[in-house]
């Protein structure tokens, strides 16, 4: 995922302007936090119930919001968007009780008489900094967490959809208590000093740049992070599958909100000898899917702002200079900041196409010949991919790749929808990010797995290491130690 233009910068950095304001504001929600540090599962779910009915309330400006700043159609916004938030506040309201539940653990022999169990509790006050390109669907998601996990939350929204930011300041403000959620609206530099404030957790989305300055200002007071970033998530295809039922998936997922979305496929390594078949079917897809003209599409959306399109013209440029063939697309309109879907082939690794997460229309194409260059390609390019999607009708290739490959996520025929399972836990690995989002992996990441032993017998195996430790029971402990 690239980054939101937002420069998250160190506390120490003297050009960081002071906020007596938010400072004042994560002290109002710590002190909410004391004064009920364990929420009840009535009160939590509660909340939630509170922000599904805002979410009706809010529903129409929330998709003409997304409509303005990303071009969005209402059909697009509201099955990426609008309908996963509805569902993942259902489903973990569904859920939660479970969850909350102490999770009881097996007592070993030298701790007879004791009961052993994990007990999440809240964290305290969690900081939620989210991406321009889905704003609604991860700027609330991890809101969601948070609340079910019975933390009081700030949420600042992306600076870069203006309407929709706005349109979701409306909706918590309005739905949730004010010492459960605050929205802090602004830019760079309230981002920059929310970072460096002792939050007890952090929760940001964006890119693996602005992610490393986070996780810098993070480290003044050991602030644990969730990092959901980027990377170049490949697409692998052989020729063993239907080019028609492979297109349907990439040609989706690489036109899926104009590209910008951090687990579509960035490039596309492919078997040479079914390499034509398959670019000419996610063409055709294309052509089927906008009607001949992605330009005039409704379906079709748009780059969010002059700097991302700007950086995608000069991607595109740079390939070209370096050797790149434009198989299709290319075409660009910065009035309207629309660029077309685009295929590139004879494409090299010194290009900045390969050098940097894509986060747009342009799709680069690799080939191989031998299924066991694959791992070796995708560990040529820079930095572990947050997604990797593999398309083989080969049971033994598959596991294979899978074997010789790191990813945060993997779909095997399918692109993008892996994220959408609440079931599955999200999330990155290395410069793709670290820790784990979705249902209950995200609740158990923004609690505290608080590990409890009570006694359970009036009598324990436990007074034996209590000394003195006269012969018989030094006998006792040797042989224990040797023989339990």
């Amino acid at each position: 995922m690239t980054d939101s233009g937002m420069a998250v910068a160190q506390q120490n950095d003297p050009t960081v302007a002071s906020h007596p304001a938010l400072d004042a504001m994560l002290g109002e929600l710590k002190a909410a936090h004391s004064r009920n540090a364990v929420p009840s599962l009535k009160e939590r779910r509660r909340i939630l119930a509170a922000m599904l009915d805002g979410l009706k309330v809010h529903e129409d400006a929330l998709l003409e919001a997304l409509a303005h700043d990303l071009g969005k159609s209402e059909p697009e916004a509201r099955l990426t968007e609008y309908f996963p938030i509805r569902k993942e506040i259902q489903f973990v309201r569904r859920n939660l009780g479970d969850w909350m539940r102490p999770d009881r653990r097996p007592t070993p022999l030298h701790l007879l008489g004791t009961v052993s169990e994990i007990v999440p509790q809240p964290k305290g006050v969690v900081l939620v900094i989210s991406p321009w390109n889905f704003p609604l669907l991860l700027t609330i998601k991890p809101v969601i967490s948070a609340i079910a996990a019975g933390n009081r939350v700030v949420v600042k929204p992306p600076e870069h959809t203006p309407e929709t930011s706005k349109v979701m300041a409306e909706w918590l403000t309005a739905s949730l208590p004010d010492d459960w959620v605050q929205v802090v609206m602004g830019g760079p530099a309230e981002a920059a000093h929310l970072t460096g404030l002792p939050f007890d957790h952090i929760f940001f989305t964006g890119g693996t740049v602005t992610g490393r300055k986070v996780m810098q200002a993070a480290a003044a007071h050991l602030t644990p992070l969730t990092l959901e970033l980027g990377g170049k998530s490949p697409a692998i295809i052989d020729g063993t599958m239907s080019p028609a039922k492979v297109a349907s998936r990439v040609a989706w997922g690489k036109a899926l909100n104009a590209g910008q979305v951090c687990i579509a496929p960035d490039y596309l390594l492919i078997e040479e000898d079914a390499a034509d078949s398959v670019l000419k079917a996610v063409m055709d897809r294309w052509t089927l899917c906008f009607d001949g003209d992605a330009g005039s599409s409704p379906e079709y959306g748009r780059i969010v702002n002059d700097a991302q399109f700007d950086r995608l013209v000069d991607t595109l440029e740079d390939a070209v200079a370096k050797g790149a063939q434009v198989v299709c697309g290319g075409q660009y309109d910065k009035a309207t900041r629309f660029m077309a879907p685009t295929i590139l082939r004879e494409v090299t690794m010194d290009m900045r196409v390969m050098q940097e997460e894509v986060f747009g229309p342009l799709l680069p194409v690799l080939t191989w010949r031998d299924p066991e260059e694959v791992g070796p390609k995708v560990a040529e390019v820079k930095d572990q991919p947050l997604s990797l999607y593999l398309f083989s009708s080969n049971k033994k290739r598959l596991a294979r790749w899978m074997d010789t490959t790191r990813s945060g996520t993997v779909g095997v025929g399918e692109v993008v929808v892996q994220v959408s399972n609440p079931d599955l836990p999200f999330g990155g690995i290395q410069a793709s990010g670290m820790g784990r989002s979705n249902g209950r992996a995200a609740f158990e990441a923004l609690s505290n797995q608080r590990s409890v032993i009570r006694k359970g017998w009036p009598l324990t195996s436990v007074p034996i290491s209590f000394g003195p430790f006269h012969p018989a029971k030094a006998r006792l402990v040797r042989w224990l130690s040797r023989y339990l």
